[in-house]
């Protein structure tokens, strides 16, 4: 639950409040459908000489079957940055989105002031598209979000 309620990442995504306990462990028992909720959280877990840990998570949202087409999410725990994991994280994302789900498009909204967002996606080969002005409300101050999207071939 760490990353779910992290105050400091909440701007780059649609989250306000934290989850409880039980939300999270009704989610982790299964009670979800990818169909059903249009969303799906992967958990990101690395192996140590002490065992596996989670170390961040991959989000699918706005998932539109008959589009083909879903966003995509990143978060890497504080302590597992700049490490590469993100990069292999939203390669397997890819990899199931465009390949085992079929989907045609993988997009993500990118605050433009996060640098290592907005590299992280063109390192992966995301293209972007658009940017949408004034589209986030970071502190008092408007920001704009850059739409990147990659495509099945």
């Amino acid at each position: 639950m760490r990353l779910e309620n992290d105050a400091s990442m909440w701007w780059l995504g649609a989250t306000i409040t934290p989850y409880s306990e039980a939300t999270m462990i009704k989610y982790a028992t299964g009670g979800h459908d990818l169909h059903r909720d249009k969303q799906l959280r992967l958990m990101l877990d690395w192996k140590t000489e002490n065992g596996w840990i989670t170390i961040g998570a991959l989000d699918l949202y706005d998932f539109d079957p008959s589009n083909m087409r879903a966003g995509v999410g990143v978060a890497i725990e504080a302590d597992a940055r700049r490490k590469g994991h993100a990069s292999i994280g939203l390669e397997l994302l890819k990899e199931y989105g465009l390949g085992t789900l079929g989907l045609h498009q993988l997009y993500a909204e990118v605050p433009s002031i996060h640098k290592p967002s907005m590299n992280l996606f063109k390192s992966c080969r995301f293209t972007a598209s658009e940017c949408r002005k004034d589209w986030l409300k970071v502190k008092g101050e408007w920001k704009d979000v850059v739409l990147f999207q990659t495509f099945s071939k």
